[in-house]
């Protein structure tokens, strides 16, 4: 991705720590993910502080920002495509953090435990997003662009399967109360496998198209 965005000449070191701190707050919020799933679907009590966790996130785009802005007041002319797509990943790495640590927040809202076909089923869906983290990485960090498709395809499928989930709950028996919990849960899922494809497409897209289709996923 170096050297599509910034030609054969060597990005700036600024440019470099930049990339390097949003591969940082994926991996944050893929543990994170990790730990909010344990606890919605596997009934396991949360250990961690999953706002101090965010708060490593929410620092990463800080100095996302702070190393665009120093970059361009350097020379505001140079790598300026470059440096809004960075701020245009940034923003969707950091959502990702938001949403896994809100995805422990649904636990909150269960009266019983989460057990039974649609445990699994969403369970299983999970499973489909949690390996688009290292691909969504990967795409962007080595300039794969067929990981970047693959992660765009699944997204995808992900979010066509996720939307019958929701409404095979919504016409289900099942108490309120959970009704709410595999709902919420199923759209923020949704949420985070949008927001990894949308830094996957600044791979395959021109700058004008990073994101299209899937604002409202």
């Amino acid at each position: 991705m170096f050297e599509r965005l910034f030609g054969s000449g060597k990005p700036s070191t600024l440019v470099e720590a930049a990339f390097r701190d949003i591969t940082t707050m994926l991996q944050q919020s893929a543990r994170m993910l990790d730990l909010s799933l344990g606890a919605l679907l596997d009934n396991q009590e949360l250990e961690v502080d999953l706002e101090e966790m965010d708060d490593v996130v929410d620092e990463g785009e800080r100095m996302v920002r702070r190393s665009v802005l120093q970059h361009l007041s350097v020379n505001p002319s140079q790598d300026l495509v470059a440096s809004l797509v960075l701020v245009s990943m940034v923003q969707d790495a950091e959502r990702i953090g938001d949403f896994a640590r809100g995805l422990a927040e649904v636990v909150a809202l269960a009266k019983s435990r989460r057990e039974g076909p649609f445990a699994d089923e969403l369970r299983g869906l999970a499973d489909r997003i949690r390996p688009l983290f290292e691909r969504c990485e990967k795409a962007f960090r080595e300039d794969d662009v067929d990981h970047a498709r693959q992660v765009v395809a699944a997204h995808r499928e992900i979010k066509a399967d996720l939307i019958r989930y929701t409404r095979k709950v919504a016409d289900s028996d099942l108490s309120a109360d959970m009704a709410v919990v595999y709902g919420s849960a199923a759209r923020v899922l949704r949420r985070v496998s949008a927001h990894l494809s949308n830094i996957a497409s600044s791979v395959v897209q021109p700058f004008d198209r990073i994101r299209h289709g899937d604002e409202e996923a």
